[in-house]
């Protein structure tokens, strides 16, 4: 199928106004994001064809005009056979969306962030929204699943199609149709799109900031912030809203002071009333900057508190245990539940192996396998990652051959426990450049089981993807 001179590859997603595929421009092999304009039915009769156009080739004028590197770069646009017009965009494997598990039903828990990442993340969404604003335009559609993650791990701020000018009103907006996202748009954005100001985009910054901290909705006492912090426990069941009361750390550890500035940022960031808000993303850079800053000083400070006060020692470890290393095809409708894992991907089993670190490369004792500490230097492709490995056979890495690509069941063992004061502490026996790693399980044809390092969870992408390759090799007896 062509739309233009694009071969489509397959449909990353669909919504009232059109979609959006994964595609290639055939000359030169590059994958692109297509974004084509073919609305339903009922969009296309309340709104009128000719007004949903112009507001669709506004939004790639707009996009391409605004240079910046963590706003999505448009690179084309035109008309398909149809008629229809659509715009060409760099494509990305990844989205916070996913990242962070977010499904369709949004008021589900989904996977919480280390606090570094997030605020990472938050930092570099208020970059984007700083050009728009000084452009004089509002997003209206902040969310995780427009924040694209690029092979480099930079946010890159996708969809303004829903995006406006200041002061601007709409006369084709039905007085019927919503703008924005549930749960992320403001309440002055749903009350009157046309009202929607620069804080408007920075609540919603607010709302995904708490949620990649707490793996939930803020709602009910939004200044709950026993989350995102070294040990902090999970909510319970019991909590009224869901939220955890306590304080993430014994009080002697953690001190009143970040609790105390973390409650204050989200008061202001989610303030119903627009005016207590933010005014401007540079305002909420700065105090974002310093809620990080204390965030730091705390770890610090717990770092500096002897092993042994910590606890949650090491479970004395099996003798052997045995991993699958055949590579297997599960299809489409594997659950992960079937490789042991929890909704989210994650290991159902908190036990942490025994690594030890060798030159160049790290030992899983009880499993007797020996893995790359790193791996390959720069992301690659599944097939890439093959032959990626076959190289390190030929040149007898590490003194030894038979290295292999690793099963989702071995990947799976270097999934840490998330939230336990020693992984901000000790240093890293695994590289932490390749976050994402390919296994040698397929899903489909097209697509492979991968693993997120860094966020402890199974995945699966496309092989086109660029991900790293870490290698493994069974010890011999």
């Amino acid at each position: 199928m062509l739309i233009g001179r694009y071969k489509v590859l397959g449909l990353l997603g669909k919504g009232g106004m059109g979609a959006v595929y994964k595609a290639q421009l055939p000359e030169l092999g590059k994958i692109v994001a297509l974004k084509l304009l073919a609305p339903v039915e009922q969009l296309a009769d309340l709104v009128g064809m000719d007004a949903l156009k112009s507001q669709f080739v506004a939004e790639a004028r707009l996009m391409a005009r605004l240079n910046h590197p963590n706003l999505s770069a448009v690179w084309d646009l035109d008309e398909d056979q149809r008629g229809r017009p659509y715009f060409v965009l760099e494509y990305a494997c990844h989205n916070l969306g996913g990242v962070m598990g977010e499904t369709y039903r949004v008021e589900e828990p989904s996977r919480r962030l280390r606090p570094e990442k997030a605020f990472r993340y938050t930092r570099q969404t208020l970059h984007a929204l700083a050009r728009m604003h000084y452009a004089g335009v509002i997003h209206r559609d902040i969310k995780p699943f427009n924040l694209l993650l690029s092979d480099e791990d930079t946010v890159k701020v996708i969809d303004f199609g829903l995006s406006k000018l200041r002061g601007e009103v709409d006369p084709n907006r039905h007085p019927g149709v919503k703008v924005g996202s549930p749960y992320y748009a403001a309440p002055e954005q749903e009350d009157d799109p046309d009202a929607a100001g620069p804080p408007a985009d920075l609540y919603a910054v607010g709302v995904t900031l708490y949620r990649m901290l707490s793996g939930r909705l803020p709602h009910g006492d939004v200044g709950a912030c026993g989350f995102g912090l070294p040990q902090g426990r999970e909510p319970d069941a019991g909590d009224e809203d869901g939220l955890s009361r306590e304080a993430p750390l014994d009080a002697t550890v953690l001190s009143d002071a970040l609790y105390g500035q973390c409650e204050a940022f989200f008061r202001k960031a989610l303030a119903p009333n627009p005016a207590d808000r933010y005014q401007t993303a540079e305002a909420m850079c700065d105090d974002l900057d310093a809620f990080e800053a204390r965030w730091r000083e705390e770890v610090e400070a717990i770092c500096a508190v002897p092993e042994s006060w910590l606890g949650g020692a090491d479970e004395p470890q099996p003798e052997h245990v045995a991993v699958r290393s055949e590579p297997i095809k599960t299809g489409p409708r594997f659950e992960l539940n079937g490789f042991g894992l929890d909704h989210l991907g994650r290991p159902a089993t908190g036990r942490r192996p025994i690594f030890e670190l060798l030159d160049g490369t790290v030992r899983d004792t009880a499993a007797r396998l020996v893995w790359q500490r790193a791996g390959s230097p720069y992301p690659i492709g599944w097939d890439e990652a093959k032959a990626y490995v076959d190289a390190l056979n030929t040149q007898n890495f590490a003194g030894r051959n038979r290295w292999r690509l690793p099963t989702v069941a071995e990947l799976s063992r270097l999934l840490d426990p998330a939230g336990e004061v020693r992984d901000y502490c000790m240093d890293p026996l695994f590289d932490h450049e390749q976050r994402y790693l390919w296994s040698a399980d397929r899903r489909t044809f097209t697509q492979a089981w991968m693993v997120n390092a860094a966020m402890g969870y199974v995945d699966h992408a496309d092989m086109t993807c660029r991900l790293w390759a870490r290698a493994v090799r069974t010890e011999e007896d």
